[in-house]
């Protein structure tokens, strides 16, 4: 699948709109549009493509417009690989967004290395994703999971849980989740591993103590959901259930009133801000469609390339990636967006929301929103290997 969107500016050199020196910038979206990570991927291109249109309206950057150039890898790493080099190689693509699977964002940030090519990761947030050596791949947002372990170690302490249960995957992002909560959480924690592509999790749910006052369903992404029906099918009422950043608006649509029973959105973009509320308005005008959280990524995504490559003065890949390394973007975001040399995010916040009923000011075509439930202190960046 391909798609042209609009909206940056630039110079150029290597990784073909570069070398043009007025066409258009392509920035290639490697999004999971099939699969069980659809709904992230529709969401991060919606907010992305937004972006791209304002920024186009305005007149680009540094007069150019930017091209979009989006295709479907079904969260495939071989496939993804394959699209990512197509994308530099063929489309000259200057930077690449788009990855939400861990398996997905290990295997395009080596070739993102390879290529010295700029990857910013819609979601990804394995560990191992990033190495001391990256000087490429950045993430935008997803904090990896030994942060966000931290930080739900910081909402355990506050609220003062001590009977606390898991499911997580068995996959990267799962075992990552696990070893975070070895390492952040100081109660004793029933973890319960399940197959990434189970639905079924009574068993594991019935593993735990039934008297739980927190289940963390963050280390199964695809399963969060069917976990926290099938904990509550089985009479579990733990007063908040943790699930990875997955859009709110597929967990509403999937739970409904149920989702009001303690289920938690992860966010870093803070829903509750002006600033969001104004992009919010914006985008409903535009799109007759709510922004929430992934649409915010995808937004803050193309703005902040765009804003990259103006200030690098260049469409060359490697002074965009310097440029994005050393940037401190105020944004949508509780905290302005900057990063270590290694491209992980440091001082953001994370913010764990309830849902509600009733719809946003922004868009009132929904029945749903959101309410903020707790909010971390600023997070330090996490050291690759620990």
């Amino acid at each position: 699948m391909n798609e042209s969107g609009s909206n940056g500016t630039a110079n150029g050199s290597a990784g073909g709109s570069a070398s043009g020196g007025s066409g258009p910038i392509t920035i290639g979206a490697i999004e999971p549009l099939s699969g069980g990570f659809t709904p992230w991927g529709q969401a991060h291109r919606a907010g992305l493509e937004f972006a791209v249109s304002e920024i186009n309206s305005s007149g680009g950057v540094n007069g150019r417009e930017i091209e979009l150039v989006v295709e479907d890898t079904a969260s495939d790493a071989t496939e993804a690989d394959s699209i990512f080099r197509r994308m530099v190689e063929g489309d000259g693509a200057v930077a690449i967004t788009g990855p939400v699977s861990s398996d997905v964002g290990i295997r395009t940030a080596r070739t993102a290395e390879e290529l010295q090519v700029p990857l910013l990761l819609h979601m990804s947030g394995a560990d191992e994703v990033l190495t001391r050596d990256s000087r490429y791949t950045f993430r935008v947002g997803l904090l990896p999971a030994s942060t966000t372990m931290e930080a739900q170690g910081q909402l355990i302490s506050d609220a003062g849980y001590e009977r606390i249960g898991a499911v997580i995957g068995d996959y990267a992002w799962g075992q990552s989740i696990r070893s975070g909560i070895e390492k952040s959480v100081d109660t004793d924690v029933q973890v319960q591993v399940a197959p990434l592509g189970a639905d079924d999790f009574k068993p594991f749910i019935r593993n735990i103590s039934q008297d739980v006052e927190m289940m963390i369903a963050t280390g199964h992404p695809p399963g969060t959901i069917t976990i926290a029906q099938q904990q509550f099918q089985l009479g579990y009422q733990p007063e908040v259930t943790t699930g990875p950043s997955i859009p709110p608006g597929v967990i509403w649509g999937a739970l409904g009133a149920d989702a009001t029973m303690g289920v938690t959105h992860i966010h870093l973009t803070d829903v509750y801000s002006r600033e969001f509320a104004d992009v919010a308005g914006r985008f409903a005008e535009q799109n007759d469609a709510l922004m929430s959280t992934h649409e915010g990524y995808g937004y803050v995504t193309g703005q902040m390339l765009a804003t990259a490559v103006a200030d690098a003065g260049s469409t060359d890949p490697t002074a965009v990636a310097d440029t994005v390394r050393g940037i401190e973007f105020d944004t949508i975001y509780a905290n302005p967006i900057q990063y270590t040399e290694w491209g992980e995010l440091k001082n953001q916040r994370q913010v764990y929301s309830r849902f509600q009923t009733g719809a946003p000011g922004y868009y009132g075509d929904v029945d749903w929103n959101l309410a903020e439930e707790f909010r971390t202190d600023p997070l330090a960046p996490a050291e690759p290997g620990q």
